[in-house]
């Protein structure tokens, strides 16, 4: 590091001892800020002093009538032109503009013809021609100037669009206010009608097929009573054969309901029985128990037996249900209720037979059998016996009287249903007098819609005829919206259509002129023409030291030589971005909203640029100087400085990610608008690895190239054409 910091030391001694070299020094920091100041400064506000570019206007329109008015479009373009100070508008004759224009006096000219009035206003005719601006541009004088002109001329053309557009439309809203004035008064009666023509002429296929469906009915009706008329003794014998049905279902309920008083008997005996079956089938389970391990074989006999015991229980149980389900057609929660415990006493047994034939089981197969099935096996006889003592013992105070309620029910159903048959037959000759009183009616009614469905098809085109004249006054929204529209304010409505649209502007990270805009595209150009030069001027060879006397001094190697004379040169660079962004901010007034990140940052990229163009001409001499002139021209192009990247060639674009200017440019821009942390970090690192990269490049390739580099130089300063001299 000494020699580095010697060699370093010794540059800036030199340079401030010697006043040509300071000079130079000086010259080399400012000459970079001049070339960005003076673009910036250029290009400050270009779309804001348009005025100086001179377009001829020649005014040839003779003018035109419309409803007896005259109007003379042109003069109104003329006159409308003298206020717009955006282009410098020059009114003269057909000759002087094209002379003007094709010897650049103008970049250009617009020609209003003598037809243009009468073209326009060709709308009200049968078969209406668009009109014409003659525009012609001098493209050879300014790549930039056409557009501009353009943009005014495309201006012009939609102001006389307007133009037109709010005159016709007045025109034809002053029509419509004095038809909505005289509309209005006639509105009641013409909205009546309307609204009764409309509707009714909506209702035609309605009306149509209702009367078809009352004629179709008719004769069904016809049909019908005939049909009943015909039917009538049958219904009456029907009716007596039902009376006799339902007394001997009476009689037979009656006798159910007596032989029911034997069944709840037998049910309750039924229980008791399968009560005391259980129980016996307890002492039977206690020997079974006491046998499994002495005799098997008779434990085996007594558990079949137990388990028909258990099955034919469940078979008398499951009759028992049946019996119940059968007659509870009422859903008598009592009876459900005992169903259900019925069904889950069965279940029970069930479960029972279950573990029967797992001992049974066990003992065909010469095992033991569980303590646990054993157990399950004695408590659940347990519950089947408890069961049916609860059931026994709830009998007679709750299901016997629930079986005799609903017994009782369905004698008093069957009683009213011979109530209600004892009446039908008694009205049966009044119903015989209706239908033949109805069926002559329908008879005459079928006449009439007959004659109805005759007259229908004219009426209908009359309504058909006068709706369709009536449509155009009601074809797209109700009377009252359409009068509501034509007296409407003729004025704000014409001007509404000439002009239906606002733009407003939301602009993000907002720059208020082109100047500010630019500079970061010419502040970070300046500095690596600033780093060119240097390099073109100041040697990047290091000379050995002298030797001194009483010393040994240590010559530098090359690496070293490297790097001291890198710090002499971006410390000049250094400078060169300090003048260039402190002269932006306080002497150009150039708009930046972090003004600190943009000079550190531009110190940044300098620091960058510099190593790049160090490396290339320290290791490559005169070559690294044609390299790094042609980095910096196809940086220009695709950099996307000036024009979006998108807009450029393909090739443009695809070089554009790999150059350093591009991150250099962006982040610059982070500093001027606003800084986005996440795209200015991105750039940051990016110049980062293209530092150590140029870095690594100058290290390891000084080496390599010194000799090849060396041999190249010394030819080329042979040729009399080095600027180094022989």
């Amino acid at each position: 590091m000494s020699n580095i910091f010697r060699i370093y030391k010794r540059d800036i001694i030199n340079i401030v001892t010697n006043w040509a070299a300071l000079i130079v020094i000086i010259a080399l920091i400012i000459l970079p800020a001049l070339y960005a100041w003076f673009n910036i400064k250029a290009l400050w506000n270009p779309y804001g002093n348009t005025s100086g570019i001179l377009v001829a206007v020649v005014n040839e329109d003779s003018g035109a009538s419309i409803n007896g008015e005259k109007i003379n479009i042109g003069n109104e373009l003329v006159q409308k032109l003298h206020k717009n100070k955006n282009i410098g508008w020059k009114f003269v004759s057909y000759e002087e503009a094209d002379y003007g224009v094709r010897y650049g006096k103008y970049y250009a000219s617009i020609v209003i013809p003598q037809n243009f009035s009468q073209k326009i206003t060709s709308l009200v005719n049968p078969n209406p021609k668009k009109a014409e601006l003659i525009y012609s541009v001098n493209e050879k004088l300014n790549a930039v100037a056409p557009k501009i002109t353009e943009s005014g001329v495309t201006r012009i053309q939609q102001e006389i669009t307007n133009a037109f557009v709010k005159t016709v439309d007045d025109v034809i809203f002053s029509v419509f206010n004095k038809l909505g004035v005289e509309l209005s008064k006639e509105k009641p009666f013409l909205k009546q009608f309307t609204d009764i023509i409309m509707d009714l002429d909506s209702r035609i296929p309605q009306i149509n097929k209702t009367v078809d469906d009352v004629y179709n009915q008719a004769e069904s009706l016809s049909g019908f009573i005939s049909k009943v008329q015909g039917q009538m003794p049958l219904i009456e014998d029907t009716i007596d054969r039902t009376q006799n049905v339902v007394s001997s279902g009476e009689n037979f309920l009656v006798r159910a309901r007596d032989a029911m008083t034997d069944v709840s008997p037998f049910i309750k005996s039924e229980l008791v029985s399968l009560r005391d079956i259980s129980q016996g089938s307890q002492g039977f389970a206690d020997n079974i128990m006491d046998l499994i391990d002495k005799n098997p074989e008779e434990a085996r006999s007594l558990l079949v037996k137990l388990k028909d015991r258990y099955a034919t229980s469940a078979v008398r149980l499951g009759n028992i249900i049946q019996f119940m389900d059968s007659f509870n057609k009422s859903d008598n929660k009592t009876i459900l209720n005992f169903s259900n415990k019925l069904n889950t006493l069965v279940s029970l047994i069930q479960n029972q037979v279950k573990y029967i034939d797992t001992i049974i089981t066990a003992i065909d197969s010469g095992r033991t059998s569980s303590i646990d099935i054993l157990n399950k096996l004695k408590e659940n006889g347990e519950s089947i016996t408890s069961f049916l003592n609860s059931l026994v013992n709830d009998y007679d105070g709750s299901i016997a009287p629930a079986v005799a309620g609903i017994m009782k029910e369905s004698i008093a159903a069957l009683n009213n249903a011979l109530a209600l048959l004892a009446n039908a037959k008694s009205s049966i000759p009044d119903a015989n007098n209706i239908l033949k009183n109805a069926f002559n009616d329908t008879k005459i009614t079928i006449d009439v819609i007959k004659n109805i469905k005759q007259v229908l098809p004219g009426v209908e085109n009359k309504i058909h005829d006068i709706a369709s004249k009536l449509k155009n006054l009601d074809s797209s929204s109700q009377l009252d919206e359409l009068i509501r529209i034509l007296t409407l304010d003729a004025e704000k409505e014409s001007e509404f259509i000439a002009n239906p649209v606002d733009i407003k502007m939301n602009r993000i990270y907002p720059i208020p002129n082109y100047g500010s805009a630019m500079s970061p595209f010419f502040t970070a150009l300046s500095l690596w023409v600033g780093g060119l030069i240097l390099v073109s001027i100041l040697s990047t060879e290091v000379i050995p030291f002298k030797k001194m006397a009483g010393k040994n001094l240590i010559q530098p190697k090359l690496h070293q030589m490297f790097l001291g004379r890198y710090l002499t040169l971006l410390t000049i660079a250094v400078c060169q971005a300090l003048v260039v962004t402190l002269g932006d901010i306080f002497m150009l007034k150039v708009y930046i909203v972090n003004p600190a990140a943009f000079v550190l940052f531009s110190i940044f990229i300098s620091t960058v640029f510099m190593m790049i163009i160090y490396s290339l001409v320290s290791v490559l001499g005169n070559v690294g100087k044609a390299l790094a002139m042609i980095l910096l021209v196809l940086q220009i192009s695709a950099s996307g400085g000036t024009f979006p990247i998108q807009v450029t060639p393909k090739f443009f674009q695809v070089i554009n990610p790999l150059l350093p200017f591009t991150y250099a440019v962006s982040g610059m821009r982070e500093t001027v608008g606003g800084i986005l942390w996440g795209i200015f970090l991105k750039d940051i690192f990016i110049l980062c690895l293209y530092l150590i990269l140029f870095l690594i490049i100058g290290l390891s390739w000084k080496k390599i190239f010194k000799n090849i580099s060396g041999k190249f130089n010394k030819e080329f300063k042979k040729s009399g054409l080095s600027s180094e001299g022989n």
